[in-house]
């Protein structure tokens, strides 16, 4: 590890794992503290950001983003702490909504985009965008939602074993932080509905070998904020409110994968009733990792949904 790596407070950057499957070039923004978020930039032309959620990270777009890239600059951070991004402390970092969102707005403004930007977004990639985005709408094109909300119907429960995760602090953070990297692992077990090759499965878990690497992963359950009381719920709901007066108009497309067991049916039904205009593409046998499970149909859905309106 270099010199560069380390800071003092105990953060670090992991070196890049080799991945035949993740060709990219690493870029890096420096933080004003130092922190550094990892980023993908590929390509040249209209700006596609592609923002990904727990427990991946841009690993997760890499198909998506070789295949954009002929015709689209492809952007694709690390949030702090997950994928090839600076591992800040507990003392260095919040790990709150409103700190992702803050990151967010501070890469935006470092990549210095002269066009509207498409959004694509996935799990909770997708509050951390938005919060951005509506905030600064005349700055979007457009916004593509894969498998993530911003609210949660009445009906919602959290599927069993995230709630193990969230509510059972101690348990939780042991088994995702401290041990065996039990949801990453989890994740990649259950995430794809047709299951993932052993360098897929090896490529999403790279980045979270060690148990210093996995504090982010932990933190992140324990932000989703399902009641009043939840310091991040107040955050969410102002990102709720932000897009409906000043997003839902955008040419916006849903993509999502039916059998996902945390972002739901109810939460895709909900998103149909209030984006009646969105264009739609529902993948009966993908999961959480729908990008995995249905990866053409997908991909040739995303060409045509941006290709129509550049």
């Amino acid at each position: 590890m270099n010199e560069k790596s380390v800071r003092p407070g105990g953060s670090h950057r992991p070196p890049p794992p080799e991945l035949s499957e993740y060709p990219f070039a690493s870029h890096y923004y420096p933080r004003p503290d130092g922190l550094e978020l990892h980023y993908v930039d590929e390509g040249a032309g209209p700006p596609v950001v592609l923002i990904h959620g727990n427990p991946t990270w841009s690993f997760f777009y890499r198909r998506l983003i070789a295949r954009l890239t002929p015709a689209y600059r492809c952007l694709a951070p690390d949030h702090l702490g997950m994928g090839l991004s600076s591992r800040p402390t507990a003392t260095e970092y919040g790990f709150r909504l409103v700190d992702r969102a803050r990151d967010f707005g501070l890469l935006m403004d470092h990549w210095q985009l002269s066009t509207p930007v498409h959004l694509i977004v996935h799990d909770w990639g997708g509050p951390i965008a938005l919060a951005w985005a509506g905030e600064n709408p005349d700055r979007v094109a457009s916004i593509t939602l894969l498998n993530t909300g911003l609210r949660f119907p009445s009906c919602y429960r959290l599927p069993f074993r995230l709630a193990l995760f969230k509510y059972l602090a101690l348990l939780g953070d042991w088994l995702v932080a401290q041990s065996c990297n039990y949801f990453a692992r989890g994740t990649a077990a259950f995430g794809s509905v047709k299951g993932l090759t052993a360098a897929v499965r090896h490529g999403f878990l790279a980045p979270y070998a060690q148990a210093k690497d996995r504090l982010a992963l932990a933190r992140f359950i324990e932000d989703i904020p399902l009641t009043t009381t939840h310091p991040s719920f107040e955050c969410l709901r102002q990102i709720d409110c932000n897009f409906t007066i000043a997003l839902s108009h955008k040419p916006l497309a849903l993509l999502w994968g039916l059998q996902d067991f945390v972002f739901n049916r109810q939460i895709f039904f909900d998103w149909c009733e209030r984006l009646p205009q969105a264009q739609t593409l529902i993948l009966p046998e993908a999961g959480h990792y729908l990008l995995e499970d249905e990866p053409e149909r997908a991909f040739a859905f995303v060409e045509n949904f941006l290709g129509g309106l550049t």
